[in-house]
C-alpha cells in the first residue's frame, strides 16, 4: 500500500522500518521495490545489540543480513539502533555498541551504504541508551571519517546548541534528516505534529542543513494519531506541500 500509494501520488523516493520491512518480508519487498518507480532513501533500524558478547554477535548478524537488503534495494543509508542496556552501566554498553558499530562500518561502506547511529529520546531506554548528538558524535568520531548518525528533530530538537551541531556536522557526520514537529504539550512519546503545525524551528534546522553541505535524503517520520484521523493520502499530500514550503523558504 505504501509503495502504489507513494507512486501514485508522484513521490520519488521511499524509507523503509524494519517492522514492515520484515512483516512483508524481505525477499519479496526487494522484487516490488526494483518493479517500482521509487528511489529507497532509508532502511531501519536494526541491531539492538544488547550489553554482552551473544547479544552482540545476535545484532551483528542481524545488521549484516540488513547490508544485504539494503545492497540491493539500492538504499543510500542503513540506520543502527543501539537497543537497551539491560541494567549495565552506560560505558559497559556503549563499548559494544561501539565495537559492533565500527566493524558493521567497514562492511556497510563496501556495499555502497552509509551506516548511521540511531539517536533516541531518552524516554526510550527500551530503545536506545544512545540519547544526545554528543553521545553519538562521538561513537562516529571513533569508528573513523565515515561514521554519522540519523538526525531525527523529533528525538533531538530538545537538545540546546542544536543548530551549532548541524553546523558541524552536516556535510560529513549527518547521514540522513527525519523529520517531524513537536506538539506544544504532549503526554505521549508517539505523539508527534505534522510538518509546520508544531514548535521545532525547523525552518532554521533546514536551512542550517542546506547551508552547510548536507545534500542526503529528508524523510518525514510522523507517528500520531493525528495522521490516522487525517487519512493516509491527505497526511501525505499535507507533508509534501508542508516540507515544499519549507525548503522553498
Amino acid at each position: 500500500d505504501d509503495v502504489r500509494n507513494l507512486e501514485r501520488l508522484g513521490f520519488r523516493s521511499i524509507s523503509l522500518a524494519s517492522t514492515k520491512l520484515d512483516a512483508y518480508g524481505p525477499e519479496r519487498a526487494i522484487g516490488l521495490l526494483k518493479a517500482s518507480s521509487l528511489q529507497v532513501a532509508h532502511v531501519g533500524s536494526y541491531g539492538r545489540f544488547g550489553t554482552t558478547r551473544a547479544t552482540m554477535k545476535l545484532g551483528m548478524e542481524q545488521v549484516r543480513r540488513a547490508i544485504g537488503w539494503a545492497h540491493a534495494l539500492g538504499a543510500e543509508v542503513l540506520i543502527v539502533i543501539p537497543g537497551a542496556r539491560d541494567g549495565a552501566t552506560w560505558d559497559r554498553a556503549a563499548r559494544v555498541y561501539e565495537d559492533a558499530y565500527a566493524a558493521l562500518l567497514a562492511e556497510a561502506t563496501a556495499a555502497g551504504l552509509k551506516l548511521a547511529i540511531e539517536v533516541i529520546h531518552p524516554l526510550r531506554q527500551d530503545l536506545s541508551f544512545v540519547n544526545t548528538l554528543a553521545d553519538a558524535r562521538e561513537i562516529a568520531r571513533n569508528a573513523g571519517a565515515r561514521g554519522g548518525y540519523v538526525l531525527d528533530v523529533w528525538h533531538s530538537g530538545w537538545e540546546r546548541r542544536l543548530l551549532a551541531t548541524i553546523a558541524k556536522d552536516a556535510r560529513r557526520r549527518i547521514h540522513a534528516v527525519q523529520l517531524s514537529d513537536y506538539k506544544a504539550a504532549t503526554m505521549r512519546s508517539l505523539d508527534r505534529a505534522l510538518l509546520g503545525e508544531g514548535i521545532l524551528p525547523l525552518r532554521d534546522i533546514v536551512k542550517t542543513l542546506e547551508r552547510n553541505g548536507y545534500r542526503g535524503w529528508y524523510e518525514a517520520e510522523i507517528i500520531s494519531d493525528d495522521i490516522d484521523a487525517m487519512g493516509y493520502e491527505r497526511a501525505l499530500t499535507f507533508t509534501r506541500d508542508a516540507f515544499t514550503r519549507l525548503i522553498a523558504r
